[in-house]
């Protein structure tokens, strides 16, 4: 028998060599031996010999096996995230210069089970959605040598707890969790997961395979240290064969190079790039640009871990412990006098627990942001989530001295995050708001462009009304603050695109502040669609389509219309995260909700969705907004919703747990389909001066006759979806309008109410749980 083992040990080491390169030593033997124990076990087998002539039969088929009991599969979510830090950081701007096409590629070369490829997946959404990509677009492969870790990775269903140590910010909108039973299990939302393709591929094995389309990014970490030296040099050689001349190469931390004269430059962190003479961007050292230390207020009233905290939060990983103190009184006093980036607070403190510091302290601008540090875990309790609820930025359980690497990566990690997320740039004078002066009949508008040629357009456009006087242009945005204080403007139309502040900026400063109604008038196309959706967000009232010439006239009315309809328009903008507390509901798939919107909506959808649970019924949206936005809307929505959000298109089957936006100028009607209900598309003719038309949809709902219907109408101007609501009550669907004093403008739920075609009349904030109430499955 002793021999046996051993001539199968031999073989099964031949095997793994041969197939991965990795080699098995003789230290390894007791754990070659209990593995292959299981594997007979697996199979019904006694004996090594019954193996060794299962294996001769079906040796192919059970080389994957092997492969995957002797090779490494441990991972988790933005290991060694400083790499991460650093390709956003360093190298990034220089790849995007470099490009010559609009899609950047990442090879992920030893993905083992995903988590590295939904890391990078979620890093390049954030980048995308913060528009740091110049309109690209990425793409990621993700490669192993393992076909069980690539199914696991393919699959796509994680422990909740692996990603609980990913800082909210890239959770948020990126994860479904699952209910009842599969609480405990999480996956990655379609658009994390559709930008990863997954091969099997084995490095040393790698052939011809991706030569024609190189890669900007390659991630091979951690997996050098099974090979020999010789395979090491061919495995680097191969990499570098499919690199673009600015790419950059990434390898473990601990996985130098250096010793093998290949052609590369180590830039940092175990990042390389060629070292020819074709790459001089990279070629000579990057200056380290030192970022002035992050400064910590450390709350907690354990001694032990205030020493822990201090050693985490060291100079060398780029923070300064201003003070440690033990109770919350001391935390104020420290603040009143010393400056402080961030403060990490303990919830179970005597004398005032973390919860009520909070509820007594924090106010967001004013107070630094708070990571809160404390042994509850974060999904063990509803204090973590009241502590979320109450201004605190994210959350981490304390560190302790089994797993203090891992600690102190995820406490820094969740640090940077959160200052990063709430940097502001504030390029105003900090003097007190102006106070603006009460509206008159005509309207006084302050045009932001800098384009000489269409403030005149514009100015030309806007003469033609008798209600409006333009009061001033602003060529350089930076003196719109003095600009403002001067001719104190009702509305202002704003360009998006210009030197020195981007309207995005100039939005984040100005509607706070002044909280004057700005109509977004730019020449954005669908690429750079969520920046109109950012422009929504942050307080803009409505969006124009700088007009071309031939259609300058009719287009002219339109936004005549929108300037004198922004006047009297309320601002709203919502910038906190919000979290979702009615997961727990179930509601009722067997209803069709319809959901109609014009002005304001954009932020008012959002504010609806995001506060529904994962499960819900299928949800359709006509939302009045450009043809090439409507997928920007959809995206957005579906980045911060718990459930999928979509551009409908022609011929969708209606499913749960999925919302179907209205694509910009078709109408959307849904038909029965076999046992299905069916979205039609349609380029029919304008109803009520809209393509898509909220009518249109809620008629098509009525004519079905369902049991289970909801119809709700929003904010917005005019009477579109007024009629159709009132068909869609007549029929038996129970109906919600949004109330005046939420609405950005009281049109659309006006006539509606006007024609008795509402049930029920909520403000903005109470229509998600009246949506649950009217929709839950009954106890």
């Amino acid at each position: 028998m002793y021999s046996e083992w051993n001539d199968l040990i031999l073989k099964i080491k031949n095997i793994v060599n041969e197939e991965t390169g990795n080699q098995l030593s003789e230290n390894n033997i007791s754990m070659v031996e209990s593995r292959l124990q299981k594997r007979l076990t697996f199979l019904g087998m006694n004996t090594p010999k019954e193996y060794l002539d299962y294996l001769q039969k079906n040796l192919l088929q059970e080389k994957k096996a092997i492969i995957s009991l002797f090779t490494t599969h441990h991972s988790f979510f933005f290991r060694e995230y400083f790499h991460f830090e650093d390709v956003e950081k360093k190298y990034l701007k220089k790849i995007l210069n470099a490009k010559k096409d609009k899609t950047i590629r990442i090879w992920s070369a030893a993905c083992s089970q995903g988590q590295e490829a939904y890391s990078l997946s979620m890093l390049f959404h954030k980048l995308k959605q913060e528009n740091k990509l110049n309109n690209c677009d990425f793409k990621i492969l993700a490669t192993d040598v393992d076909h069980e870790s690539l199914e696991y990775a393919k699959n796509a269903v994680y422990i909740y707890k692996d990603i609980s140590q990913v800082p909210m910010s890239y959770i948020h909108g990126n994860w479904l969790r699952g209910r009842g039973e599969i609480r405990d299990y999480v996956k990655p939302k379609l658009h994390i997961k559709d930008s990863v393709t997954f091969e099997e591929v084995n490095l040393i094995k790698i052939n011809n395979k991706f030569l024609t389309e190189k890669f900007d990014i390659i991630f091979c970490r951690n997996v050098l240290i099974y090979f020999n030296d010789e395979q090491i040099k061919e495995i680097i050689k191969n990499l570098l064969a499919r690199l673009e001349p600015h790419g950059i190469l990434v390898l473990g931390i601990s996985e130098s190079i250096n010793g093998y004269n290949l052609p590369v430059k180590l830039l940092s962190n175990a990042i390389y790039s060629h070292s020819t003479h074709e790459e001089k961007e990279f070629s000579s050292p990057i200056p380290e640009t030192k970022k002035p230390l992050a400064k910590v207020l450390v709350v907690d009233d354990s001694p032990t871990i205030l020493l822990l905290m201090k050693k985490i939060l060291s100079t060398d990983n780029g923070f300064e412990v201003v003070a440690t103190v033990s109770s919350a009184a001391q935390a104020r006093e420290v603040l009143k006098t010393s400056k402080i980036d961030i403060v990490t607070l303990d919830i179970h403190m005597p004398d005032e627990t973390g919860i009520e510091y909070l509820k007594s302290s924090f106010v967001k601008g004013k107070h630094p942001p708070v990571l809160i540090v404390s042994s509850i875990e974060r999904d063990g309790t509803n204090i973590a989530k009241e502590a979320l609820d109450l201004g605190a930025s994210d959350y981490v359980e304390k560190p302790d001295l089994k797993n203090m690497a891992e600690s102190s990566e995820e406490i820094c990690f969740k640090i940077d995050t959160i200052l990063k997320s709430n940097k502001v740039t504030d390029s105003f004078n900090d003097k007190p708001a102006v106070q603006l002066r009460d509206l008159h009949d005509t309207i006084r508008v302050l045009i932001v462009d800098d384009s000489p040629t269409i403030r005149t357009q514009l100015k030309n456009i806007l003469a033609k009304s008798k209600n409006i006087k333009v009061v001033g242009e602003v060529e350089d945005p930076r003196q719109l603050d003095k600009q403002i204080q001067l001719l104190k403007p009702d509305v202002i139309t704003l360009d998006i695109n210009m030197p020195y502040l981007s309207g995005i900026d100039i939005l984040r400063l100005i509607i706070p502040r002044y909280k004057i109604p700005t109509v977004v008038v730019s020449a954005l196309n669908l690429e750079e669609g969520s920046l109109v959706m950012e422009a929504l967000e942050l307080g803009a009232v409505e969006f124009f389509q700088k007009p071309e010439l031939r259609n300058v006239v009719e287009e002219g009315k339109i936004l005549i219309e929108k300037i004198i309809l922004a006047k009297s328009a309320k601002i709203s903008f919502h910038r906190d995260r919000v979290y979702n507390y009615n997961e727990n509901k179930i509601l009722d798939e067997e209803y069709l909700i319809a959901i109609g919107s014009s002005t304001g909506g954009t932020e008012a959808l959002k504010l609806i969705l995001e506060h529904l649970p994962s499960q819900i019924p299928p949800i359709l949206i006509v939302q009045h907004i450009p043809e090439v936005f409507s997928k920007a809307l959809a995206d957005r929505l579906n980045n911060i919703c718990p459930f999928d959000v979509v551009e409908a298109k022609d011929n969708d089957i209606l499913m749960p747990n999925r919302v179907y936006v209205a694509p910009g100028n078709y109408h959307m009607i849904v038909r029965k389909h076999v046992k299905n209900l069916q979205i039609q598309t349609t380029g029919a003719n304008v109803v009520n001066g809209h393509r898509p038309s909220v009518d249109v949809l809620f008629n098509s709902l009525a004519q079905l006759k369902l049991q289970k219907m909801l119809g709700i109408i929003l904010t917005g101007m005019g009477a579109d979806g007024a009629q159709g609501l009132k068909q869609l009550k007549d029929a038996g669907a129970k109906t919600i309008a949004q109330n005046e004093e939420t609405c950005v403008v009281f049109g659309m739920p006006r006539e509606a109410i006007k024609l008795n075609a509402v049930d029920f009349i909520e403000p903005l904030e109470n229509i998600a749980n009246k949506i649950i109430n009217l929709t839950k499955v009954s106890d």
